[in-house]
């Protein structure tokens, strides 16, 4: 099997325990504090993920590609400890700046403080995928690090039980996988010579990261403002309502982190080394592959979403269906289109993503501000469908025009052509009483049994799969 396949598969493995676990500790949460409390908290959450973009200054998205491309360790552990020694330094000036009780940082302390552990591990994720570790990441990040947080809600709730110090529990989380990061990491610090800081190789990278700094926090930005926005124009009720419908619309895209974390890097050593056949067949298969995976979940939430919120949160979650239907649909075509910022970033051209995440960003707050005002999260929804449709588009349109690279095959519209003929098949099939009296996760099962048995015998999914994952061995 090839090194791509194994990564991906454990990945995989370690993805969909973290999915696993994330309904679990939603659940937790939700039912614990009820819907008022779980917004509440979610909205914490939430500025923690904002905050810690701006800590990490873009070196989570560009240190993938320069450590990849680096042909010395050495290079590649001064490269690991400059990122991480500079995010450190900002992250620590940004929670002081946070205490002076600036509007921004309307936040209890506890998660204020999490936004520099949040911020490293975040890095260290994008370290192990330059390096193309996926134990590490997967083991660290994925399994001990949800694994401590549950059991540690767990503890809280069952000894303490005072949702006003929730937060705590957040912060211990991420101190403890920080300090497991630290210690399986600790062979790749050194000393750096001052300097370094006017070699080329830093000026190269600094250069590459300034677009993806911005380019971090508009894409943050856009995943995460509409609950900012939604939170002032509607109830603590409702706003947990809408967290929810996200949380489960938001599995979708944890499918392209399956592939993603080895998709990168080896993206980037094809491009360096002028493989462009390679590249251009990576592509195709990779994005091929997400849209089939995207097209189960999609489908299970299409058609059983209102079982999926009684069963994942309670029944009082239930009138958020349609709103999550619309999520739903924004990132199955985002994910269907496969790596397309991603094959930017291969390219080198991190300016290019930066415009396009700008003027996506901009159209996309428009929408929201207005559409969260007069149509709560209905509104909120739809202006996320916008902003990923206007940005993978002018992502395709950019990678064409500019760069002449097509990442797409006759196979990528076959495919996306039987799929689509199957949905309509089994939207037939669900108007027919003996399918609505199921359970529903028979009928679920039936439908994956149908959905990828059509795909086997029109041979949407094949042996040239398999061999394709030689092919892109670098």
């Amino acid at each position: 099997m090839s090194s791509l396949a194994k990564g991906s598969l454990l990945i995989a493995a370690g993805t969909l325990y973290k999915i696993l676990l994330t309904i679990l500790i939603d659940k937790y949460l939700a039912t614990k504090l009820g819907v008022e409390g779980y917004g509440s908290y979610k909205y914490g959450v939430t500025l923690v993920l904002l905050i810690s973009t701006f800590c990490t200054l873009g070196f989570n998205s560009s240190i993938i590609r320069f450590i990849a491309i680096q042909t010395t360790l050495d290079k590649r552990k001064t490269i690991i400890t400059v990122s991480l020694l500079l995010t450190f330094i900002v992250a620590i000036l940004i929670v002081l700046l946070g205490l002076t009780g600036l509007p921004f940082f309307n936040m209890s302390s506890p998660f204020l403080y999490s936004t520099v552990f949040f911020a490293l591990n975040t890095l260290y994720s994008s370290i192990y995928s330059g390096l193309e570790k996926p134990k590490s990441k997967v083991w660290i990040n994925d399994i001990f690090g949800f694994t401590v947080y549950l059991i540690l809600l767990w503890a809280f709730f069952e000894f303490f039980n005072n949702s006003q110090e929730i937060a705590y529990v957040y912060l211990v989380y991420v101190i403890a996988v920080f300090f497991l990061n630290l210690y399986f990491s600790r062979f790749y610090y050194k000393k750096i010579e001052k300097s370094f800081f006017m070699d080329i190789l830093f000026k190269e990278y600094v250069s590459y990261t300034i677009p993806l700094f911005g380019v971090s926090v508009l894409l943050i930005l856009s995943t995460n403002l509409d609950k900012v926005v939604l939170n002032q124009f509607i109830s603590e009720k409702q706003l947990g309502i809408y967290y929810s419908v996200f949380t489960i619309s938001n599995l979708l895209p944890l499918i392209l982190t399956i592939l993603v974390f080895m998709y990168l890097p080896r993206m980037s050593k094809f491009i360096q080394k002028g493989k462009k056949i390679q590249a251009t067949l990576l592509s195709s298969y990779s994005s091929k592959w997400t849209m089939v995976m995207a097209s189960v979940f999609f489908g299970a939430i299409f058609f059983y979403g209102e079982d999926l919120i009684s069963l994942l949160y309670t029944d009082n979650f239930k009138e958020g269906f349609f709103i999550l239907k619309i999520l739903a649909l924004g990132q199955w075509i985002n994910v269907s289109l496969g790596f397309t910022g991603q094959n930017l970033l291969a390219l080198g051209d991190s300016k290019s993503q930066l415009y396009i995440r700008l003027f996506s960003f901009f159209i996309g707050f428009v929408l929201l501000f207005f559409g969260s005002k007069h149509y709560g999260g209905i509104g909120a929804a739809v202006s996320l469908l916008f902003a990923l449709l206007c940005s993978n588009g002018l992502q395709i349109l950019i990678l064409k025009r500019k760069h002449e690279f097509v990442g797409y095959r006759k196979q990528n519209l076959y495919a996306f052509s039987i799929i689509l003929l199957i949905g309509f098949l089994l939207a037939y099939l669900h108007r027919f009483s003996f399918f609505k009296q199921m359970n529903f996760i028979v009928s679920l099962f039936i439908d994956v049994l149908i959905f990828v048995t059509i795909l086997l015998i029109l041979k949407v999914l094949s042996k040239k799969d398999m061999k394709a994952l030689k092919i892109t061995e670098v």
